[in-house]
């Protein structure tokens, strides 16, 4: 500890000052989630224990394996297809199989709960083909097949990337072996694939733990719906905390597992791997891999959109375009501040990190917030404004507010909690461009005697531009979606697009709720199909 403020009194400037501050500030409200495991239990969450905590546990695990399984397989399978065959539309199911991703999953849950009601489409068409059956998904085995169906392209992306950057070199060699490609797949493919389709499915499963509005709307009780309770509902910060901190313990326990299991194993990328040439399919295969994207592509992407425009059709003429054109402001409006801070806080943090190999560690704290749920960050965050408004009365007294929570009653709070969640998806976008053009640059440029603030607006910044524009894209793509943060720290009668959809579905206006989710999924197809051209 004392070389290491040693080495922090020595290198320390305005970027490392920065920094540092930045940092404690971020990770603030995580250390609070982990203190509240200690605090002394009330009554109320002696009743939680006591009732319902092991549901919340079990449905929770069993959403997570049920869904990282599925997402898993469908994203590696279509990736493989993809890449290494050649079939009709392959180039449009590259890019199509992504959409998934824009659309929210509790408005897929909004849409297939109507489509398999009593008087859904789905029941309808089984009707009038005399059959008298009734699918209820309003259970766990529905939420997993959701989220399945929207959570997979996380893996897709990923595996499509690795199948096409690495995967000629070893199929040449396999099949000079006399192996055929299924077996080169599986002898040989696969388990060089570990990393990569762990990378994919991690996401997949902080992205299930995150969720909220689908597990609320189907009647499932996890843990999120837990936090939920507790503070909302039952008014209590403390029990809130507790089950926010037992989430956080059982998310890092899973992580530990994994680097463990994973040991020292390090798979790299050749950059002298040629472009992967597609073997053309023939005959029966050509049609059932045709049908297996075909089929996915319905189910996660083209009948939603469908379901969504029809209730368009029905509900335009009395929608109230007024609020509308209010919320769509807001959203925009908070998104895109939201975004501008998150990149320009990586950028800060991502320069000093590659100028200062001693405070690499920071890094991987900054990052955390990532890999933990919206509604227990939002936790963290109240906790920290509240007693921010209660130390700071006398300044509010003396500035003439009369109110006593200011700064836990506007936006600040919300788009400090968004920099906690989502700092770390700007940061590795831009971090990853910083390696790419190293540091020769920026010593030339400083053996000139420029310091390291012109030097990054004369040299860096111009060479990292379409990182930072990548960065946007991906953050805004998030924000835009995000519930569970903004339904709890939204100032009073804010609404985004995202809780206008969920205001309207707890009312029971589905059909209402269709011109905002087309919205939502408007934005984000735009934003992933110009990341996407962007990529190429």
């Amino acid at each position: 500890m004392v070389k290491l403020l040693k080495s922090l009194r020595s290198n320390l400037d305005s970027w490392s000052t920065m920094t540092i501050v930045l940092t404690l500030a971020i990770i603030s409200p995580i250390f609070l989630i982990f203190k509240g495991i200690l605090l002394p239990s009330n009554e109320i969450f002696e009743h939680i224990k006591n009732t319902v905590l092991n549901e919340y546990l079990y449905n929770t695990v069993i959403i997570a394996m049920g869904v990282t399984i599925i997402t898993a397989i469908l994203g590696v399978s279509l990736a493989w297809f993809v890449s290494v065959y050649e079939f009709p539309c392959r180039r449009l199911f590259s890019i199509s199989l992504i959409l998934p991703l824009t659309i929210p999953s509790y408005i897929a849950g909004y849409i297939y709960s109507d489509m398999f009601s009593f008087t859904g489409s789905i029941s309808r068409i089984l009707s009038k083909l005399g059959i008298n059956l009734r699918i209820d998904i309003l259970n766990i085995y529905g939420v997993i097949i959701v989220f399945s169906l929207f959570f997979y392209p996380y893996v897709f992306i990923i595996m499509k990337g690795y199948f096409n950057k690495s995967s000629k070199n070893m199929i040449e060699a396999s099949r000079s072996l006399g192996k055929t490609l299924p077996e080169t797949f599986f002898k040989v493919i696969l388990p060089l694939s570990r990393v990569a389709i762990i990378s994919g499915v991690s996401l997949v499963l902080m992205e299930v733990l995150n969720a909220y509005g689908l597990v609320s709307y189907f009647g499932v009780n996890t843990f999120s719906i837990g936090i939920f309770r507790a503070w909302l509902s039952l008014g209590d910060l403390t029990s809130a905390l507790k089950l926010s901190a037992i989430l956080v313990i059982f998310i890092f326990g899973i992580l530990y597992i994994e680097s463990k299991s994973r040991g020292h194993k390090k798979y790299t990328i050749s950059t002298k791997s040629k472009p992967l040439k597609t073997i053309k399919l023939k005959g029966y295969k050509c049609i059932v891999v045709f049908t297996y994207c075909m089929i996915i592509l319905l189910f996660s992407f083209i009948i939603p959109i469908l379901q969504l425009l029809y209730w368009t059709k029905l509900s335009y003429l009395h929608f109230d375009y007024f609020e509308l054109l209010g919320v769509f402001k807001n959203s925009l409006g908070i998104t895109v501040v939201a975004c501008f801070i998150i990149v320009t806080v990586s950028i800060i943090i991502a320069n000093t990190m590659r100028l200062k190999k001693d405070m690499i560690f920071l890094a991987k704290i900054v990052n955390m917030g990532y890999s933990i749920p919206g509604a227990v960050i939002a936790v963290g965050v109240m906790t920290i404004f509240i007693f921010l408004d209660q130390n700071l009365k006398g300044v509010y007294t003396s500035l003439g507010i009369d109110k006593s929570l200011v700064l836990s009653s506007s936006y600040l709070i919300l788009i400090f909690a968004y920099l906690v969640r989502f700092l770390a998806v700007s940061y590795s976008n831009i971090d990853s461009n910083f390696k790419k053009i190293g540091t020769k640059f920026h010593q030339v440029s400083r053996t000139f005697g420029f310091g390291i603030t012109r030097t990054f607006f004369k040299v860096d910044l111009p060479m990292i531009k379409p990182a930072i524009f990548s960065s946007f894209i991906l953050v805004f793509i998030e924000i835009t979606k995000e519930l569970p943060l903004t339904l709890i720290l939204r100032p009073f009668n804010f609404n985004t697009l995202a809780t206008l959809v969920q205001q309207y579905a707890n009312d029971e206006m589905i059909q209402e709720s269709s011109i905002p989710s087309l919205i939502i999924i408007g934005m984000c197809s735009i934003a992933v199909l110009i990341f996407s051209r962007k990529e190429k």
